[in-house]
C-alpha cells in the first residue's frame, strides 16, 4: 500500500470515527478497539490506528494503558466551553457586522426561517442550521484563527448532544433571527450582546437539562 493510500485511509477513518463520537453513536466511557473499528470501518488497522492516535491528541479519545475510550463530557467541561464560546463569538459578531455579505445574510435567514415552519425538524437539522449561522458568522469575521476555534469549540458541545435540550429549538431560531437582523443593520455591538447572550440561554438550558 503506498503512503498516499493509508493517508486517505487514515483521514477517512478519522472522519467516520468522529462522526459517530460527535453524533453519539460512540459515547463517552466506550471502550474503543483497533481491529472492531477495523472490521466494522472495513479498513485496515494500520490507518485506524492513526485515526485514533489524532483523536486521542484533540481529546476526543483517552488512552489508559493498553484501553482507549471516548471522553466523556461533564457538566464541568461543558460550562468551560460554553464560557470559552461566549468570549469568542461575541468577538467575531462583532467583526461579522462590518463584512459579512448579503449573500450570506440571505443564506443564513432562508435557513433559520425553514427551520422555524419545519414542525418536524429533528436535532439533527436543528443542528445542521446552528452551524451555518454559527460557522458562517464566524468565516465573515476574516479571521482563520478565530473560525478554526469556533468550529472545535462547537465540536465538542455537540458531544454533549442537542437531543437533551429541545426546549431551545424554537427560541434558538428567534434569537438567530435577532443576531441576523443586527448583522444586517452592522450594527456590530448589538450582534455581539445577543450572541453572548444567545450562548448564555443555551448554557442555562443545558444547566438546566442536568438538574431537571
Amino acid at each position: 500500500m503506498q503512503v498516499g493510500d493509508v493517508k486517505g485511509l487514515s483521514h477517512d477513518a478519522y472522519e467516520r470515527i468522529a462522526a459517530m463520537i460527535l453524533s453519539g453513536d460512540l459515547k463517552g466511557g466506550a471502550v474503543l478497539n483497533d481491529r472492531r473499528l477495523s472490521d466494522l470501518l472495513g479498513i485496515s488497522r494500520t490507518p485506524v490506528r492513526e485515526a485514533m492516535g489524532r483523536l486521542e491528541g484533540e481529546g476526543y479519545l483517552v488512552r489508559s494503558g493498553r484501553t482507549t475510550t471516548v471522553s466523556k463530557v461533564d457538566l464541568q467541561d461543558i460550562l468551560q466551553i460554553i464560557s470559552a464560546r461566549i468570549l469568542i463569538e461575541r468577538e467575531t459578531a462583532r467583526l461579522a457586522a462590518e463584512k459579512i455579505s448579503k449573500a450570506s445574510l440571505d443564506a443564513m435567514r432562508d435557513a433559520v426561517e425553514a427551520l422555524l415552519h419545519n414542525e418536524d425538524a429533528s436535532p439533527d437539522e436543528h443542528w445542521s442550521t446552528d452551524d451555518i449561522v454559527h460557522l458562517g458568522i464566524a468565516e465573515a469575521a476574516s479571521n482563520k484563527y478565530l473560525a478554526q476555534t469556533v468550529e472545535n469549540l462547537r465540536k465538542r458541545t455537540k458531544i454533549f448532544g442537542m437531543k437533551r435540550i429541545p426546549s431551545r429549538f424554537e427560541p434558538g431560531i428567534r434569537e438567530h433571527l435577532a443576531i441576523i437582523d443586527a448583522l444586517e443593520r452592522r450594527d456590530a455591538d448589538s450582534a455581539g450582546r445577543l450572541m453572548a447572550e444567545h450562548i448564555a440561554n443555551a448554557r442555562d438550558g443545558i444547566i438546566n437539562s442536568f438538574v431537571g
